[in-house]
């Protein structure tokens, strides 16, 4: 007489999130899709978008990877507006290979940042909030169909009654890499995505980015840190200080 086994499903689509790391950030992965709300503004300035610049491939004074905001971009009167760390960059990609190396590690990186709420095609449903990240020519996509929408007088994708989710796709990976960015037609309240949107939105963008800033000592500081034995520091001095 046999026995009848029970028979167990492997989920692996939760067992998956049960290890993924908890953050704010939404990182789309390699030759993958996402389908995302995109949250309307929460200023007056009416844009979608918080741009933050790094500079990164530096260490912290525990050992840690750091990347730290751009002074050009991001500094203020605590900090000072010249980034020495561009001054930097622009010097030593006039050296050697070496050198270049580095500079292009440390150059200046811009993303534009969107708060989304993203669509769980195994569970049916939306979780949020969470910024998504995109490059320059993702994120004039993103506003490519903004513009398309006003000619056209349809409902911007962000608005909170007549809305719609966008599919952003990668494919590739480094500087292959590949985005496509669609509408997908299906109009819906922003309170059929989460009831306690308002209460979950994220109202100020940068400060939830936390773009780490140092003055140009302090960024001088973790360049030698990160590049101590690497880098002519007699002749950094004499060209930037």
């Amino acid at each position: 007489m046999s026995l009848n086994k029970p028979t167990f499903r492997v989920n692996i689509a939760a067992n998956r999130k049960s290890t993924e790391r908890k953050t704010l950030f939404l990182d789309i992965k390699p030759d993958t899709s996402v389908r995302v709300r995109i949250m309307p503004p929460t200023t007056e300035a009416g844009m979608l978008f918080g741009k933050s610049v790094n500079h990164f491939k530096l260490k912290s004074e525990e050992g840690f990877g750091l990347a730290l905001g751009c002074l050009d971009e991001h500094g203020n009167d605590d900090t000072g507006t010249n980034c020495y760390l561009c001054s930097l960059v622009k010097m030593l990609r006039n050296g050697d290979k070496a050198e270049k190396k580095i500079a292009d590690d440390m150059r200046a990186s811009p993303r534009w940042y969107a708060q989304v709420w993203v669509f769980d095609k195994d569970e049916g449903s939306y979780f949020g909030p969470k910024l998504l990240g995109l490059s320059k020519t993702t994120a004039e996509a993103v506003n490519d169909i903004l513009v398309a929408q006003e000619d056209s007088g349809d409902d911007y994708f962000c608005d909170v009654e007549q809305g719609q989710d966008l599919i952003i796709k990668r494919t590739g990976s480094g500087l292959n890499t590949r985005y496509n960015v669609l509408p997908t037609g299906k109009k819906m309240p922003l309170s059929e995505v989460d009831a306690d949107w308002e209460e979950k939105m994220i109202q100020d963008l940068y400060a939830a980015l936390e773009i780490k800033l140092e003055d140009p000592d302090g960024q001088k500081r973790a360049v030698y840190r990160s590049f101590e034995d690497e880098l002519d520091w007699e002749a950094i001095q004499e060209q930037i200080g």
